[in-house]
């Protein structure tokens, strides 16, 4: 009789082997797939973001240019605009797909100008918004002394080069024009809550130096402009630089976009002077008949 078939343990051990290798492979694999997966659904979450952003700040910018086209008709073609209040105040209206625009409308007839508004007009404003006499005064004529073009300081309180180096300032007044509201920040005498109290209410943008009280967004000015204080320079608006403030937000964000645009008298019609994806924060805002009209041009099937 032959001899029974004897087992090749070579080929045990290869299956042995071949099993764990292979189950090492697929784990591998579906490792592999699963990170794979999550990366495109990063990258879907992160594109589906964007467009949402996108789709927010083309609104903003939309709302922006459909309300400074509709002054710039009104104050050049007699078109009728949309009533919005021109002081400051905040607008809400509510848009399609839950989303929910806030606009600002400020004619800078109502604040006070940097550049043109006389010393007295600048101290009764200073005391209106809460500065003491002597800051106001001081401040005054800081204002002063940093756009004329002497080196003649101002009395009580005024800063011409030795002042701001007795500051340990590096600079000096600018000699002109006030290129921006933010420039207020170099008068040496200014803190940061006097700051706060001046920048909604000053401006480089009214040109004739007085200043419009149905137009003053600060509360404070409109009752020292109906008392005898600010009465001397009151002056109606021509309507010529208005600037334009909106936000539209969602669940997820919000964007926004300020402009600053110049209603003809330039000789060159329609000028945007400042085109911002930010600006100063605004109140939540009421209902306006308005916004009809908003969200139709802005939401379309």
């Amino acid at each position: 009789m032959s001899a029974p078939p004897r087992a090749c343990p070579a080929r045990g051990a290869e299956s042995g082997f071949v099993l764990p290798a292979v189950l090492a492979i697929m784990i591998v694999v579906s490792a592999a797939a699963l990170v794979a997966t999550e990366r495109h659904r990063t990258r879907l979450a992160v594109a589906e973001s964007q467009t949402r952003s996108l789709r927010l700040q083309g609104l903003a910018d939309g709302a922006a240019r459909l309300v400074a086209t509709g002054f710039v008709l009104e104050r050049t073609r007699g078109v009728a605009g949309l009533g919005l209040p021109r002081n400051g105040a905040s607008v809400a209206c509510d848009l399609a797909g839950g989303r929910r625009l806030t606009l600002a409308v400020q004619d800078h007839a109502g604040l006070i100008d940097l550049n043109a508004a006389p010393r007295p007009l600048l101290e009764t404003a200073f005391r209106a918004l809460g500065l003491g006499d002597s800051d106001a005064l001081t401040l005054a004529a800081e204002v002063l002394d940093y756009r004329d073009a002497n080196d003649d300081p101002e009395p009580n309180g005024g800063a011409e080069a030795p002042q701001y180096a007795a500051r340990a300032l590096a600079y000096g007044p600018r000699n002109g024009p006030f290129t921006s509201v933010d420039e207020i920040e170099r008068l040496p005498s200014l803190t940061a809550d006097r700051a706060a109290r001046l920048r909604n209410a000053v401006t480089v943008y009214n040109p004739g130096g007085g200043i419009d009280p149905a137009l003053a967004p600060e509360r404070a000015l409109v009752a020292s402009v109906a008392g005898d204080g600010l009465r001397p320079y009151t002056a109606r608006s021509s309507g010529q630089y208005v600037e334009v403030r909106a936000s539209v937000a969602d669940d997820h964000g919000r964007a926004t976009r300020s402009a600053m645009v110049s209603a003809g008298g330039t000789g060159t019609g329609t000028l945007v002077l400042s085109w911002q994806p930010d600006g100063p924060e605004m109140a939540p805002g009421a209902p306006h008949p308005a916004c009809a009209a908003l969200a139709a041009a802005l939401i379309r099937p």
